[in-house]
């Protein structure tokens, strides 16, 4: 055999192997990227989640208490993920084992409200509604007093849906729910 046919012997056979191989490159690469942002937004969320419950542990029996955990999860996820995303927002009194009770408080994304949160919990707009009206929805009805009966277990559920970026490995949207708790601390300037 002359050395020109067996160049393009070789050349066909990496031809070959490069189309055997590539597909599952590029499987590989996709992969690692759609898996990258449902890493990064479900840290984000969390993140989120976990500031909120914060920002409810120290506002306690503030009439806007609802309202500024809400601004707390669209301030962390501000630039990284779409507040359409969110499914709902639930504010809840946690059980002693960290699950939620049945009093609590949900919140939908709304651009159209005035609050940009459906319903709206901000008293500025004269009478807040709370996602619940039970007896621990209204925030005044929230335990911040330390004495025998203890202190209220905030919960903050965030509960979003992801969207696959390529939609090459063939998932459908996936549903995930982040949560934090937090005890409401005690208000020490009581009236």
């Amino acid at each position: 055999m002359d050395r020109a046919s067996t160049d393009r012997s070789e050349r066909g056979a990496a031809l070959v192997e490069m189309a055997l191989v590539a597909p599952l490159l590029l499987l590989l690469l996709f992969g690692i990227v759609e898996f990258g942002f449902v890493f990064k937004d479900r840290l984000t969320i969390s993140h989120a989640t976990n500031a909120a419950a914060r920002t409810g542990s120290t506002t306690g029996t503030d009439p806007a208490a609802d309202f500024l955990i809400l601004g707390a999860v669209e301030a962390g996820l501000t630039g990284a993920v779409d507040l359409a995303t969110i499914d709902h927002v639930d504010i809840y009194k946690a059980n002693p084992d960290g699950s939620k009770s049945g009093s609590y408080n949900r919140y939908f994304v709304d651009a159209s409200s005035a609050c940009g949160w459906n319903p709206c919990p901000d008293p500025s707009t004269g009478s807040p509604v709370y996602g619940n009206p039970s007896n621990w929805g209204d925030p005044s009805n929230r335990d911040v007093v330390l004495d025998a009966d203890g202190l209220d277990t905030l919960g903050i559920e965030v509960q979003y849906t992801h969207t696959w970026l390529t939609g090459i490995l063939g998932f459908g949207p996936a549903t995930w729910v982040e949560q934090a708790e937090v005890r409401l601390e005690p208000d020490v300037f009581g009236p």
